[in-house]
């Protein structure tokens, strides 16, 4: 029998494209809960926060706060002080804003878009 209608690169495609909508659906959701968590006074390290995908279609994505090159925001010099260190933080603000977040929510998370945007595809 001949593989006459193989199709392997489209599904490569379609398989790829679904794990980049899912792993930026997932870096959003993330940067959404952790939005809750930062430290806040002015806003400043909150309005930092942003989600960076890997460039050249790959599933890849990089979660941030405190700006820097790349980020279209000036280094907030803090945001790792903050990030790591225990203090006083008001309102159910903590440290470990991202790391908490990403540890909860990452794996399920990205496990749920991925099977939505395969049906999407697959329909």
């Amino acid at each position: 029998m001949a593989w006459e209608n193989w199709r392997g690169n489209l599904l490569t495609n379609l398989v790829n494209q679904a794990a980049v909508n899912g792993v930026k659906k997932t870096g959003e959701l993330i940067l959404f809960e952790a939005k809750k968590e930062v430290p806040l006074d002015e806003g400043t390290l909150q309005r930092t926060g942003i989600v960076i995908m890997a460039s050249g279609n790959i599933p890849a994505c990089v979660i941030t706060f405190g700006g820097g090159e790349g980020t279209g925001f000036p280094i907030i010099p803090y945001a790792i002080r903050w990030h790591e260190q225990n203090a006083n933080f008001q309102h159910g603000r903590k440290r470990f804003y991202l790391r908490d977040p990403f540890n909860r929510l990452a794996e399920k998370t990205l496990k749920r878009f991925l099977k939505e945007e395969m049906r999407i595809f697959m329909s």
